[in-house]
């Protein structure tokens, strides 16, 4: 049996390059600094292995449509040479129709991972696709008849290292918030114990309201070996890792065992970088990181207005929230901020106050670099039931749900001021 993992398309039709995040949601850039600005597709990644271990007599293929920039019609030729028999592939609201236009076009079995197809079964199914619900490996190991833990959430260090051979690892890059090149994506943690009402990730592990004991960590000693692993594979230009988790601090227990451990086998020697959220670190963790090799940390803040983080389910207390930038300066790690505009109860007032804010903020030192989008209702999520519901979606195009332009305008709040206030922030940024 051919078999085809293939990631989503890197091209749309308007020409605007895809930045897929993986089983998350997806954006555009006009162009790829450098021809490269790419996330490893994880989930993917560990399918593709874990089909070669365990069903060694399948022809497995991982190909990555969305790394190589190949629009619908290229990613379909690229893919009919392999005559598959089965493809496998993630896609978000942004490239359904396109992925949905390769499928018909290869006329062999499909699975569908990913939120959209989760939040649009039945136009899925019409379509052709078989869904696959929340993380998917545990499912596609039952397709294939491949034996695995009967856990509720996927056991990751059951899972073998993801995918290095037909694609190399090292060459995903995210040259905008990486201090330095050479830092592979790893994935120590998996899961989020938030459930912001923007996000897609609690719709992946059994939805709003279920999904808070989603996270896992990794065995402390596995991660620093696939950690090993990667530095003997690729040298000298192996520089460390970027954990692409959810919230890598999630478990400060776990992160403070992981550090320790990091530390005890000369891995400290390497640079990281990590997805985290701010409400469990002390100064003896942030310390801890540090002295690990952490020497970049991306923390989400959303927005500096109270009024607005509690409307989304996501508290930021602006006093510990400095407390923690200031640890980070102490022991000379960078931050790195993400933040949105035009979210619920925002206003042009409070997303203009934020900025103030965030300029502060800059100004003394405290945050190094800030990413900026416009809040955008993914399918699933209560955001798009509560904008679909009052009436605030004002296109129905899923190529336009790409987190650059609003396609929300509120009564008080329209798109066209949402798009100001985005454009003020990148501005200033």
């Amino acid at each position: 049996m051919r078999v085809i993992v293939a990631n989503t398309v890197g091209k749309l039709d308007s020409g605007e390059l895809v930045v897929a995040f993986p089983s998350r949601w997806d954006s555009v850039v006009a162009h790829k600094v450098g021809g490269r600005f790419d996330f490893y597709p994880y989930e993917l990644g560990y399918t593709s292995a874990m089909l070669k271990k365990f069903r060694p007599d399948f022809n497995v293929t991982m190909i990555d449509g969305c790394h190589e920039c190949l629009n619908a019609d290229e990613y379909l030729e690229r893919l009919k040479l392999f005559h598959p028999n089965v493809l496998i592939t993630e896609c978000s609201a942004l490239t359904y129709q396109a992925m949905t236009r390769v499928r018909k076009g290869l006329r062999c079995s499909a699975y569908l991972a990913g939120p959209y197809g989760m939040a649009n079964r039945e136009q899925a199914e019409r379509d052709g696709w078989k869904v696959l619900n929340g993380e998917f490996e545990y499912h596609i190991a039952d397709a294939f008849g491949i034996t695995h833990p009967d856990t509720p959430f996927v056991d990751l260090d059951w899972l073998p290292y993801p995918e290095d051979h037909d694609v190399s690892r090292i060459e995903y890059e995210e040259p905008f918030g990486n201090p330095y090149n050479g830092m592979v994506q790893i994935y120590a943690t998996r899961g989020c114990p938030l459930a912001c009402n923007f996000c897609v990730v609690p719709t992946y592990y059994g939805g709003h309201g279920q999904s808070h004991k989603s996270h896992r960590c990794r065995n402390v000693d596995n991660v620093c070996d696939e950690i090993e692993s990667l530095a003997n594979k690729y040298g000298d230009r192996f520089n460390g890792a970027y954990f692409h988790d959810e919230a890598h601090n999630a478990n400060p227990k776990w992160l403070a065992e992981f550090c320790q451990a990091l530390i005890r086998r000369g891995l400290n020697r390497y640079h990281y970088d990590a997805m985290c959220g701010y409400w469990t670190f002390t100064e003896e963790l942030i310390a801890l990181m540090a002295q690990a090799g952490y020497c970049n940390i991306r923390i989400g803040i959303e927005s500096l207005s109270e009024d607005v983080t509690r409307a989304i389910g996501k508290v930021v207390f602006e006093d510990k929230l400095i407390r923690v930038l200031e640890w980070c300066k102490k022991y000379g790690m960078r931050t790195y901020g993400t933040t949105q505009v035009g979210a619920v109860n925002s206003s042009e007032e409070r997303d203009l106050k934020s900025l103030e804010g965030l300029l502060e903020l800059r100004k003394r030192g405290l945050l190094d670099i800030w990413q900026n989008s416009v809040s955008t209702p993914m399918p699933g999520t209560p955001f798009y039931d509560e904008a679909k519901k009052n009436g605030w979606l004002i296109t129905d195009d899923m190529t336009q749900y790409n987190g650059v332009r609003s396609v929300v305008s509120y009564p008080h709040y329209s798109a066209e001021r949402i798009n100001f206030v985005k454009r003020e922030y990148e501005r200033l940024s």
